[in-house]
């Protein structure tokens, strides 16, 4: 009886608990605030969001990495039928360009200025899993796991991520339209490769990601970035995705290593969030469409 009388009481306890938890997150379109803490104390990631009707407990979710012009609320919009459609949840952390320049946010903030390695901790992937958390914990979600897509200056997050963080929590990823790529070689300098850096390819070549490219994405226009170095992987964005992957299934093929990516192309689609989204919506949650 007194075994009893205690499981119910604890039970009690975890009842109470749950049902104090502060849902911040609800259904439909909204933003929230996501205070930094540790490395990146004072900073704030807002969340754009939004959350179809239905069962939340059981939505997947997908988070959404915005372009170079900084607008997780539009990216969220372009988003949100092909959220209605299939029924997952959409997170677009926003990374303002005063709080995170773009050597935080396309790059990361895996190196230091002297070009030194900066600790796991210090890079801005490790935001993403602290959003994850931060979401499961004030939502009904009851996710375990999420998906990733990001689209131009997004896809170069996606794909650094990947690389550079343990990624606990990752199901799939998508890296759309990339400008261009750190290539994981360990006889080229970060951003461009990954020497010194200890990155594993090996667990990189693991990972599911597709590759996706637009088959019109051919414009050298004002927003693509023109070095040696990024003209050396291509002339367009189209030329430098699929020298990217052909030379990490080269390096996977040599060295004996689990191959998980695949590319996909959009056909007659250029560089265009909007247009993208429809075919990796499809490509990641196909079989999932509502009737």
């Amino acid at each position: 009886m007194k075994r009893l009388l205690s499981y119910l009481l604890f039970a009690a306890v975890l009842l109470s608990a749950s049902s104090c938890k502060e849902i911040l997150f609800t259904q439909g379109s909204s933003v929230v605030d996501y205070a930094c803490h540790g490395p990146f104390e004072g900073k704030t990631v807002k969340v754009y969001y939004h959350i179809p009707d239905g069962e939340t407990a059981s939505m997947p979710v997908l988070f959404v990495m915005h372009g170079m012009d900084r607008n997780g609320d539009e990216y969220r919009d372009q988003w949100k039928d092909q959220a209605d459609k299939y029924g997952f949840i959409v997170l677009v952390p926003t990374f303002s360009e005063d709080q995170f320049p773009d050597d935080f946010y396309q790059r990361g903030n895996v190196t230091s200025e002297d070009n030194t390695y900066n600790p796991e901790d210090e890079r801005v992937y490790v935001l993403i899993d602290e959003v994850f958390n931060y979401f499961t914990s004030h939502s009904a979600s009851k996710a375990t796991s999420f998906s990733i897509y990001g689209h131009s200056a997004g896809a170069q997050f996606v794909h650094r991520y990947l690389l550079f963080n343990p990624t606990p929590h990752l199901d799939r990823a998508v890296a759309a339209n990339a400008g261009w790529y750190t290539y994981p070689s360990d006889t080229v300098s970060y951003p461009y490769g990954t020497k010194g850096s200890g990155a594993d390819a090996q667990a990189y070549f693991g990972k599911h990601m597709i590759i996706l490219l637009g088959d019109a994405d051919t414009l050298r226009t004002s927003s693509l970035r023109q070095t040696p170095e990024t003209d050396a992987q291509g002339l367009t964005r189209l030329d430098r995705g699929n020298a990217f992957f052909s030379f990490c299934k080269r390096e996977a093929d040599r060295n004996g290593y689990e191959f998980n990516w695949r590319k996909e192309y959009v056909e007659h689609v250029g560089h265009s969030n909007t247009k993208m989204a429809p075919a990796a919506a499809a490509l990641l949650f196909n079989g999932s469409e509502k009737e």
